[in-house]
């Protein structure tokens, strides 16, 4: 049930993906270009732990595992700079200042270099869950595949999956209060509440990141329609100057 889950959610990853390209293609925001990466990454991950039952463990799966942690470590906090991206797509003019997009970047930036030691010190480890397997960066006596298995890895606080969700939370009150617009803020809460151990257990987490890439990218979408109406507006008025 849990692999079909998984297939599942790397369909809905790819549906947000497909619609991240056209909003990047007709409005070619920076941020949207951006957000491709961990966005593809995400089709990566859920499918990995979908295709785990079929490959088995070895070093296919262990070398397929590798590049979700090292996206999720180096790009997973660049929804925080689309947070103030979003601000400015808004209208919002205390955010055209180069110092309130500036510590949006920083934020990233810092919550990064904290991710970067990750690199060289985490390791990932065989695990067995539900009818899932895999590779974690942790083996814990629920995920042990074996009884005899080491419990291996640290427990360490996602301190920049959290930080995003806040940032993305506080973004979201300001654009649904000052805006009407309230998916922002409702996908990155969401997205914190499948990350509790009541729902994580049943890895709803992972919807939970198709909530959150949901919201920002409907805020994308939304606060940026009226560029992807100009060129038209641009194309219809020589034609109008001609027939007067």
């Amino acid at each position: 049930m849990y692999t079909a889950l998984f297939f599942v959610y790397g369909l809905l990853q790819v549906g947000l993906f497909v619609w991240l390209v056209r909003i990047w293609r007709e409005t070619r925001e920076p941020i949207a270009a951006a957000l491709l990466l961990p966005q593809f990454f995400l089709i990566w991950d859920n499918w990995r732990v979908a295709a785990g039952p079929l490959l088995g463990f070895g070093d296919l799966l262990y070398w397929l595992t590798w590049p979700s942690f090292w996206v999720h470590w180096f790009a997973g906090c660049w929804l925080i700079i689309a947070a103030g991206a979003l601000l400015r797509l808004a209208g919002f003019e205390f955010a055209r200042s180069k110092w309130v997009m500036g510590s949006f970047c920083a934020v990233a930036f810092a919550l990064m270099l904290h991710d970067l030691p990750n690199f060289w010190t985490q390791d990932i480890y065989p695990v067995c869950e539900h009818d899932l397997i895999r590779y974690s960066g942790r083996v814990t006596e629920a995920t042990r595949c074996f009884p005899d298995q080491p419990l291996d890895g640290v427990r360490q606080f996602p301190l920049a999956p959290v930080v995003t969700c806040f940032v993305l939370m506080g973004t979201g009150l300001v654009l649904w209060f000052r805006r009407g617009f309230p998916w922002l803020f409702l996908g990155a809460f969401l997205m914190l509440v499948s990350a509790t151990p009541p729902f994580a257990q049943y890895k709803l987490d992972n919807f939970g990141e198709f909530l959150i890439k949901g919201g920002a990218f409907w805020a994308l979408w939304h606060f940026t329609r009226g560029k992807v109406r100009a060129p038209s507006a641009v194309a219809v008025a020589p034609e109008v100057a001609q027939s007067t």
